[in-house]
């Protein structure tokens, strides 16, 4: 620090200080004085441009009101201005001490046609996903949870949405993913495919879409990547995802289970409609009617597609009574057979009602018979798989019929199937040549809910119009809380489940 040292009120003929003694470097400065505290009393008041700090520790022996004017300083020596740095002031021996402080150095003047310039966004505006998530590593390994905090790209805030997921609906395909990772993976892998949720982000470039608060539910599909919506938050992108605004009357659990199986029944009979199929009165048979998609199939085929014949049910007999009570207003619409009691061969019991034109229900211990004059089938939906229908067409199909399995030849088992896995060579063939060798149209569906190919056939906002007005809606079997995954896919594997399984995400 620069210090000038002059003693209090002694000046030569010309107003300069006599010789300074010099500064004793090797003493400890320890008597100082903060100017503000006593100064006032003693110098007259301050002018803002002429202030002087000076140390207020005087010797006994000198004069307890001595004062300092500009005529008594030497000219090296100038007022303090209030903006400057007040310094601290040592005396040992001697007379009065004032300091001259360094002036702050100048803001440098910066040319216009430089102070802007792009530089890099810096961290603290960058948006964060922060979630906790239920993933698995190996089909027989444990269900994990896994943290993590992920940076979003500048694409990814402006064209996504972040919903906070309250509900996640299991579905087949689930256990089938799972069960393909047969060994160990170094990654995490996700589940859930359908979820519903509030919306915690809106991207700049979605804002007239959506708005922060909206309740929805959607679908996110991404097999081969390894991810679920089985998580606390999803980044949804709406041009690949589909996502519907909740209707308030239906609970976060229905709309949670309500879209994946629901759009995989409208495409399917949306497909058998566009190849002129699928009329009021065409004659239908569902195998595995108490699934969640075989419950979304009934309920489509009598309230959007207004199915005037009966439709031919096949369940266990638990789920005749489940059907007749979830659907009283149709029930009496329905023909059921007992896929327990024929062990799952059911071409005998079709071929009694089509031969005999009749059918039996049981009502109470009584066997009541209804008339049946519908004749062959035209339209088969078969949920659960196998090739008995098949192997029987001639007797069973109408000519020019249709026979769409999303499953396969052989019956599903959900402890076993994997995702992806290839059809039989003879399923390959009646794929190819059904039409021409069997005089019937075979189909083995595989439902892609990506919203890029929706609008082929609007089915998104057709089917979140179908769930708005009441005309479907979701069977919830069982809620389970997510820690319970475990045991909701055991049971999901067991394929006694009558509707949906739904996972209660806990907030994070």
């Amino acid at each position: 620090m620069d210090e000038t040292y002059i003693k209090e009120n002694h000046t030569d003929s010309n107003n300069h200080p006599p010789n300074i003694p010099p500064r004793n470097m090797g003493r400890t400065l320890d008597n100082t004085v903060d100017l503000n505290d006593n100064a006032e009393s003693q110098f007259p008041p301050r002018d803002i441009e002429q202030t002087y700090d000076v140390d207020l520790n005087f010797d006994s022996n000198q004069p307890k009101n001595a004062q300092l004017n500009n005529n008594t300083l030497p000219n090296s020596i100038q007022p303090i201005n209030k903006d400057m740095t007040k310094q601290r002031i040592v005396d040992k021996d001697a007379a009065p001490m004032i300091v001259v402080p360094q002036s702050q150095p100048t803001t440098p003047v910066i040319p216009d046609n430089a102070k802007f310039r792009s530089v890099s966004t810096p961290d603290k505006y960058a948006k964060f996903l922060t979630t906790k998530s239920l993933v698995f590593r190996c089909k027989t390994g444990p269900l994990e949870f896994s943290y993590n905090d992920r940076k979003l790209s500048g694409r990814e805030t402006k064209n996504h949405l972040i919903v906070q997921v309250t509900y996640v609906g299991l579905n087949p395909v689930d256990k089938f993913i799972k069960n393909g990772y047969a060994t160990p993976t170094h990654g995490e892998i996700g589940l859930g495919r359908e979820y519903s949720g509030i919306i915690t982000h809106v991207g700049e470039n979605l804002d007239k879409d959506w708005k922060l608060g909206d309740e929805v539910y959607g679908i996110y599909y991404h097999p081969h990547l390894g991810v679920g919506c089985l998580t606390s938050s999803v980044l949804i992108d709406p041009k690949l995802d589909p996502i519907i605004l909740r209707p308030l009357h239906i609970t976060e659990q229905e709309a949670a289970g309500s879209l994946f199986c629901l759009g995989a029944a409208f495409n399917i009979l949306d497909k058998i409609k566009n190849k002129k199929k699928l009329t009021p009165g065409s004659n239908i048979l569902i195998i595995g009617g108490t699934s969640s998609i075989g419950m979304a199939a009934l309920q489509l085929l009598i309230n959007y597609y207004s199915i005037e014949t009966k439709i031919t049910i096949a369940t266990r007999a638990s789920g005749a009574a489940k059907l007749q009570k979830l659907f009283p207003s149709f029930a009496g619409q329905l023909v059921f057979i007992d896929y327990d009691s024929c062990k799952g061969k059911l071409t005998e019991p079709l071929k009694e009602i089509i031969q005999n034109e009749k059918y039996v229900v049981l009502q109470g211990d009584k066997r009541v018979e209804y008339p049946y004059n519908q004749g062959k089938l035209d339209i088969v939906l078969d949920f659960v798989g196998g090739y008995d229908v098949v192997q029987n067409s001639k007797t069973l199909i109408r000519k020019g019929g249709v026979y769409l399995t999303t499953v396969g030849d052989k019956v599903a088992n959900y402890k076993k199937d994997t995702f992806g896995s290839y059809d039989s060579a003879s399923a390959n063939t009646r794929k190819m040549f059904g039409s021409m060798l069997w005089s019937y149209s075979y189909i083995h569906y595989y439902f892609d809910p990506n919203a890029k190919t929706a609008s082929s056939n609007n089915w998104i906002a057709i089917c979140g119009d179908l769930i708005r007005n009441g005309s479907v809606r979701c069977i919830v079997d069982k809620e389970y809380n997510w820690a319970e995954t475990a045991d909701a896919l055991s049971y999901l594997s067991t394929q006694r489940a009558q509707g949906k399984l739904i996972l209660k995400v806990d907030k994070f």
